[in-house]
């Protein structure tokens, strides 16, 4: 059983979540390794809260057969005991070797770095900026010590995608949204209420950004197992790079059911008509109308085009 695992989130900072990825060989690897740490057994597209190794609560996601990442709370201790207890169990922890090591012909250390990141880089959109990346540290504008900008940290969601997360009342077109997007049913659709009890995630190519989508249950008052899940609903949309709040023209203003201000309000089954209230874009994933707008909009709103065109260097690695 060969899994290796890292913490991608800031080690040593404390947040509200954290997230460590595990990735195996072999999709049966996994599968055994997620069975013995969490007690729960997944598939592509699925997440489960479990028991993390008797040491937290937590989500595990499954985004592909070979790739997982599992989601604690984010205090620093809860994630060291985490860090000990995979290795107790067998896996192996991920650690930096010298880009030289595995590229040695790289033209320079910003090369062979770069050449390591586009082994990691899930967006298309990272090809070519990573490998002109030598020619632009040359220039000399900016020096490799340099603190990373707000526009650095934008792009590095061209490596690590961000995370998506989509609330919004039952039955109002989120899973047929899903499905439209991938290019495959991934979610149940129906027309009756709290149909989608359980989050659904993947990874969906936007336009050449790649992102963690995830389809939260419908936020609603509700008790037992539904109640629980509209609770991982709140707590990922807690954590995530961009939340989407949705609604049709049946529904109220769905700004009113999340937590924080969402990054985009979108009306959706907009072939039925548009709603009152105010939103960003409207959508109807039965007719593709807005689809195209909605991918644009999602990527600018996540790594803007101007971050992509811009000429000076990007600091994509962590010192």
């Amino acid at each position: 059983m060969t899994v290796r695992f890292r913490l991608s989130t800031p080690a040593g900072r404390a947040a509200a979540l954290a997230a460590i990825d595990l990735h195996a060989s072999a999709p049966e690897s996994l599968d055994a390794f997620i069975r013995i740490f969490a007690s729960v057994r997944t598939k592509p597209g699925e997440l489960k809260l479990a028991d993390l190794a008797g040491i937290d609560r937590g989500l595990v996601i499954r985004w592909t057969e070979t790739f997982a990442q599992l989601t604690p709370h984010g205090g620093a201790q809860v994630v060291d005991e985490l860090m000990k207890a995979l290795e107790t169990r067998g896996a192996t922890i991920v650690t930096e070797v010298d880009p030289f090591e595995a590229y040695p012909e790289a033209r320079s250390t910003v090369d062979a770095r770069a050449l390591a990141a586009l082994a990691q880089a899930a967006s298309p959109l990272a090809v070519d900026l990573l490998l002109s990346q030598h020619e632009r540290w040359l220039s000399g504008t900016r020096s490799a010590e340099d603190v990373r900008t707000e526009r650095d940290l934008r792009l590095m969601q061209l490596i690590d995608p961000p995370l998506v997360v989509v609330v919004g009342d039952p039955n109002v077109g989120k899973s047929t949204l899903l499905n439209t997007l991938a290019g495959r049913d991934l979610a149940l659709v129906s027309g009756e209420a709290g149909t989608t009890r359980d989050h659904v995630g993947a990874l969906i190519d936007l336009g050449g950004l790649v992102v963690r989508w995830v389809d939260t249950p419908g936020v609603r008052a509700a008790a037992g197992s539904e109640g629980d899940a509209i609770e991982l609903a709140r707590r990922l949309a807690a954590d995530a790079d961009l939340v989407i709040a949705v609604g049709d023209r049946t529904t109220a203003d769905p700004r009113t059911i999340v937590d924080q201000q969402p990054g985009l309000v979108v009306a959706l089954r907009g072939d039925l008509g548009e709603p009152a209230w105010v939103h960003d874009l409207a959508v109807s994933a039965a007719t593709g109308a807005g689809v195209a707008e909605l991918v644009a909009l999602v990527r600018e709103r996540l790594v803007p085009r101007a971050d992509i065109e811009a000429r000076e260097p990007w600091k994509f690695w962590v010192d």
